[in-house]
């Protein structure tokens, strides 16, 4: 090792242990490790590099891999990659070559880097791919699984799929089932269309199978007979395939809710008074999803019935008579007030029951009640959520002073916080006649103007000057409507923030594309429900075609009332398995250990004046040539499955 190297070696160890030393200084949280237990990981941490240094290659190289990672469990990845920096990999056998890579792409995911994580992975910017025909088969089978790691953490779930294919049979045991888990994860996270196009255009027998029994899954989820169906049909087709010899946990629960479907369903709706207009467009939306479900002849067998509930102090006496008369599920309340009286109730409800509304945090629900609405909370756990793909840290938040846009600001700083990044700008404004003070205040524009101010006062005479915004933001969370969108976005040009990326909510649009109205909101991004960004599906066709004229302002509870209906009928399959996926009008729904139903939405960007959908997924091309299928587990052909895949794995991704 060279001279410069073993001092760079000495200075980290020395870091090491003085960090460690300033921790046992610190008072502890409850819960967290002793200083003791820091003193002591950090000495051994210092005692491999101590090692290291006396150590000859690759014995020196894979100490210090080794202490680089003690230093990722520790959640020191910084540490980690001034260790690995000292470490030459020109130099390395293959073997060592691929752990390096393997712990600098961890050490590039906990900095929240997985692009240049992916890069060490898939290119031969270290030699890694080059090496590949070196190494081992378990070696082989660890770069593939973190390869598809980081693919699924990057959105590419259809690369990440086909290393996981491809690995496969190569994995045993505990190893294997995982692996098969996460192939279908990776599958059903894949938009309908791109899955129906690629079931028919790829010739690999095994990725075919696997995106045809995806594509019944997803493009079947409103139909339990008809996917039942499709099933069999698929089984039939492929006997051997992998997914055939253990279906997914999601398919295999289909034919058990096919012969638990109510027979009655109660929808307890307000159908005189304020609500009643909101009301309609969800009872309009089930009923769409209710025949196209059975048909328009009704062949289910279920019964629909609709209760007023305007009335919210009879509330629980119209809840008693739906019982009464047979409900075995409930749709509804939808007013929050009759919600607070079933939230509050000492016993579990009779029947099962789906409110179309939420409260947040105050109650604790009773086991059978679940909570399905189109919360403001759900948009700003989005927004966060796409801010930190973009590896965003800064956000500044700029919102009407209202308790429905105040909930969104809360939900999302608490989110963007607890993942280590920093509010810099919060700014609200109580009318459209204080947005520009507002958005003055947010980017401290007035603290320029006040030191070109001071600057005048001591010279004495006129400076040229250019008023300049804060450098502490990566992008503005708007929360606003419309209306107001279309004269903030000017206004944020005005005070020279042009060039901060601007994320919004589904508030930011009105359901309805609008060119001429929409041109000064271009650029912003923004998360709304399937239905209003997506391709129509055929639910959405009939409504349309039946109410050509209805108002957009309810089309996004036209949605809540689709996805009300899809959630009585696959209540069992979300509620027993948490990550199985419900691809509804309103978003990709899912139920929480408070049975809260949560949506992760769709994003699209303004493009003159028009929607514009942003891809859920990063597209990757599957080539037939990409892949060397294997045709067996048996160990026998392990020498021709590890030749295969070398080859395969010089072709990066």
């Amino acid at each position: 090792m060279k001279l410069l190297q073993r001092q760079q070696l000495i200075t980290v160890a020395a870091l090491l242990l003085t960090l460690a030393l300033g921790a046992c200084e610190q008072p502890g949280d409850p819960g967290t490790r002793s200083p003791q237990a820091d003193l002591s990981q950090a000495a051994a941490i210092s005692n491999l590099i101590e090692q290291a240094q006396h150590a000859s290659s690759p014995q020196s190289e894979q100490l210090l891999i080794k202490a680089a990672n003690l230093l990722l469990e520790q959640d020191k990845p910084a540490d980690a990659q001034r260790l690995l920096d000292t470490v030459n990999p020109t130099s390395l056998d293959s073997d060592t070559l691929a752990a390096l890579v393997l712990t600098l792409s961890n050490v590039n995911l906990a900095l929240d880097k997985p692009q240049q994580a992916e890069e060490l992975l898939t290119t031969d910017r270290m030699g890694l791919l080059t090496a590949s025909n070196q190494l081992s088969a378990d070696r082989l089978n660890e770069i593939s699984l973190q390869r598809a790691r980081i693919w699924e953490l990057n959105n590419n779930y259809l690369a990440a799929a086909r290393e996981r294919i491809f690995v496969a049979p190569m994995l045993e045991s505990e190893s294997a089932d995982s692996n098969q888990q996460m192939i279908w994860n990776d599958l059903i996270a894949i938009p309908n269309d791109t899955l129906e196009q690629l079931s028919n255009t790829i010739a690999v027998p095994e990725i075919q199978g696997w995106l045809e029994l995806a594509w019944i899954y997803k493009g079947y989820q409103d139909n339990l007979d008809q996917q039942l169906k499709q099933l069999d049909q698929w089984q039939t087709r492929y006997p051997g395939h992998p997914a055939a010899l253990k279906l997914p946990e999601a398919l295999r629960l289909v034919r058990e809710l096919s012969t638990n479907q109510p027979q009655q369903i109660a929808l307890l709706l307000p159908t005189q008074g304020k609500y009643r207009p909101a009301a309609q467009a969800i009872l309009n939306g089930f009923m769409g999803a209710y025949y196209a479900a059975n048909g328009n002849q009704d062949q289910s067998g279920t019964s629909i019935r609709v209760y007023d509930t305007s009335d919210v102090t009879r509330f629980q006496t119209t809840y008693d008579l739906a019982v009464a008369e047979g409900a075995e599920v409930i749709i509804g309340p939808l007013q929050k007030e009759n919600l607070r009286k079933l939230l509050t109730t000492t016993d579990n409800l009779p029947v099962t029951t789906i409110a179309l509304n939420q409260e947040q945090g105050q109650y604790e629900s009773p086991a059978n009640l679940y909570q399905f609405g189109l919360s403001p909370e759900d948009d700003a756990t989005e927004v966060a959520k796409h801010a930190m793909h973009k590896q965003y840290e800064r956000a500044a938040v700029l919102f009407q002073n209202n308790p429905w846009w105040e909930r969104a600001y809360l939900a999302f700083a608490q989110d963007w916080q607890a993942d280590k990044r920093q509010v810099t700008g919060i700014a609200s404004y109580d009318d459209q006649n204080k947005m520009a003070n507002a958005i003055k205040d947010m980017l401290l524009v007035q603290h320029s103007e006040f030191r070109a101010r001071q600057l005048r006062n001591i010279l004495g005479k006129p400076v040229e000057f250019q008023p300049r915004r804060r450098q502490d933001i990566d992008f503005i969370y708007l929360i606003s409507t419309p209306e107001q969108a279309r004269q903030i976005r000017p206004l944020l040009d005005f005070y020279y923030a042009e060039d901060i990326p601007v994320i919004a909510g589904s508030q930011i649009y009105s359901g309805k594309a609008s060119p001429k109205n929409d041109r000064d909101l271009n650029g912003i991004e923004f998360c709304d429900i399937p239905w209003l960004l997506e391709k129509p599906d055929t639910i959405q066709q009939a409504m349309r075609k039946a109410w050509p004229k209805a108002d957009h302002r309810y089309f996004r509870l036209n949605a809540m009332g689709v996805d009300a209906y899809r959630l009585q009928s696959r209540l069992q399959l979300l509620t027993q398995i948490p990550d199985a996926g419900l691809f509804g009008a309103t978003g990709n729904l899912s139920i929480g250990i408070d049975n809260q139903v949560h949506r992760e939405l769709s994003w699209a960007v303004m493009k003159n004046g028009q929607p514009q959908l942003l891809p859920k997924i990063t597209e990757t091309e599957i080539k037939e040539d990409a892949l060397s299928p294997l045709q067996t587990n048996e160990h026998t052909n392990q020498t021709i499955q590890t030749t295969d895949r070398q080859q395969a794995d010089r072709q990066p991704g």
